[in-house]
């Protein structure tokens, strides 16, 4: 197997100069970057359930990434995409909590907000145990736990 694995590598290794890896030219690829829209170089994009806004006027984006949320606040559009899977575009800026464990609190500012979809569940707050941990937590327990019933054990 090593052997094919060194002769794959020495031909990539060779061969790779032989095949272009783009094809635009110095004016094309400038043509595209005009094309698109200067963006900032701090500008971040997260995706999840938008919520809110609560009692304090706060919303909160959830998702996979942020399970127990991210206070969210800025552009106008976040009052009619709440309950929504939305797309923000922004930046990260210092939250109004003090620092817990070493990790300091922030919340986003969006600039953006675009509609991925009508309805959104956002995640549970905890991270669900796999199928394949809960099989083995259960085949522990039975071993530690013996039968009651078993007919080799001494009454």
């Amino acid at each position: 197997m090593k052997p094919f694995i060194y002769a794959l590598a020495l031909a990539i290794l060779i061969c790779g100069p032989l095949f272009p890896q783009s094809t635009h030219t110095a004016a094309q690829t400038g043509a595209d970057q005009a094309a698109k829209p200067a963006e900032h170089k701090d500008s971040t994009t997260l995706i999840g359930c938008l919520s809110g806004p609560d009692t304090n006027g706060k919303y909160t984006l959830r998702s996979m990434t942020y399970r127990t949320g991210v206070e969210v606040f800025g552009a106008d559009d976040l009052k009619t995409a709440s309950g929504d899977k939305v797309k923000l575009t922004g930046s990260w800026k210092p939250g109004d909590k003090p620092a817990v464990k070493g990790k300091e609190s922030r919340k986003f500012q969006a600039s953006e907000v675009e509609v991925l979809a009508e309805k959104c569940q956002p995640p549970s707050e905890t991270t669900p145990v796999s199928k394949q941990k809960q099989q083995q937590k259960q085949q522990k327990q039975k071993s530690s736990n013996p039968a009651s019933g078993d007919a080799a054990a001494p009454k």
